[in-house]
């Protein structure tokens, strides 16, 4: 038995994933969401330097996303690979939730309660779905799929189980993408210092690019899938 596989697999989907939300977040968008209007300077100066923006801002926030997601698969790993239910892996899941991080602050006790189940109920069917590949000894993802599962299997697995922004079609309000933005850190120059700092809420704009990314990529991943039947 071996978790080398799906975590392999999995470290080259949330890569693709992540590669697909950077290309789709656009942070012009983004910055409609300042409140601040199109001719604030703060604003201006920042859409005029969105490469530095999203050096600084975008690439750092997704990497935080990669780790988190990295670390809860580690946890259902544990769980796919056990006897124990994943009640017993609740809490762990849902501390390594980036989704669950980003709650707003006025979501109330109930909605909070409800994410956190939806939460745990995703990484139980994903651990439930790749159970055959980590059963299986190769170390590598296609070669324990190939092994574990028919073509219509596999492709069943990457429809169902890999889709992760389920959480934010099911509470679109639940939740608050939102960024301080230091224009002195970002823009540099003499005058930079003399810019007030800003508080970027991008919610509406994460939420586009990750779920667009998601549909490419499971598109993508389907199309391999084929592939490797295929041959």
């Amino acid at each position: 038995m071996t978790r080398a596989a799906a975590r392999s697999g999995f470290d080259a989907f949330l890569t693709d994933a992540v590669d697909a939300t950077r290309a789709e977040f656009s942070v012009e968008r983004a910055l409609r969401g300042t409140g601040l209007g199109p001719g604030g300077a703060v604003v201006d100066r920042l859409r005029s330097r969105a490469d530095a923006l999203e050096r600084r801002v975008v690439e750092p926030e997704l990497a935080a996303y990669r780790d988190d997601a990295l670390a809860q698969f580690d946890v259902i790993l544990r769980y796919a690979s056990g006897d124990d239910p994943v009640d017993a892996y609740a809490d762990e899941l849902v501390a390594k939730d980036g989704f669950h991080d980003a709650l707003a602050d006025d979501v109330s006790a109930e909605t909070a309660t409800a994410v956190e189940a939806a939460v745990v109920e995703r990484c139980r069917r994903l651990g439930d779905a790749l159970r055959p590949i980590v059963a299986r000894p190769e170390d590598a993802f296609w070669p324990a799929a190939l092994g574990a599962f028919d073509r219509d299997e596999a492709t069943e697995l990457v429809e169902d189980a890999f889709p992760f922004t389920g959480v934010l079609r099911e509470f679109p309000s639940a939740f608050a993408f939102e960024v301080r933005i230091d224009p002195e850190e970002v823009l540099g120059g003499p005058f930079a210092g003399a810019l007030p700092s800003v508080s970027v809420a991008y919610t509406d704009e994460a939420t586009r690019a990750m779920r667009r990314a998601e549909r490419r990529v499971i598109e993508e991943t389907k199309r391999e899938v084929a592939a490797r039947f295929d041959e």
